[in-house]
């Protein structure tokens, strides 16, 4: 009997706790406060806009793009710096490896130029709402 009860409960109290973890964030926490666990989020300050910009553990990140690196290429997660949620994901190139892709975001075909010590395209991966250049 208590057998069968263990059973029985056993894989609900299971299925109930990773329906849990399966919605995500805790309560209280952003996208952006999840995310800067892991990732570096430096600096905190909102770029091109209102948006965070989050670099991958052991990758080059916005800290060090200001500083001057050359890294072919980067891939970031970008978050609203108000709500901390999710806006997408940004691209990067340096400039002299850009070869004409297209990136169509904001009305735009090609990569957007940073100013930056090394110049770098940009292509995001959302909508930014920023007027055609």
């Amino acid at each position: 009997m208590f057998l069968r009860i263990a059973l029985f409960v056993l894989p609900a109290v299971l299925a109930v706790f990773l329906a849990g973890v399966a919605q995500g964030n805790p309560p209280g926490i952003t996208d952006l406060e999840q995310t800067d666990k892991t990732w570096d989020c430096e600096p905190y300050v909102p770029i091109a806009g209102n948006y965070q910009h989050c670099a991958p553990p052991g990758k080059p990140s916005v800290t060090e793009l200001l500083a001057g690196t050359n890294v072919p290429s980067i891939e970031l997660r970008v978050f609203d710096f108000t709500t901390g949620e999710f806006a997408g994901i940004e691209s990067l190139m340096r400039a002299d490896l850009y070869q004409g892709l297209a990136c169509h975001q904001d009305g735009q075909d090609e990569w957007g130029l940073l100013d930056l010590p090394i110049d770098y395209r940009a292509c995001h991966r959302f909508e930014t709402g920023n007027p055609p250049l």
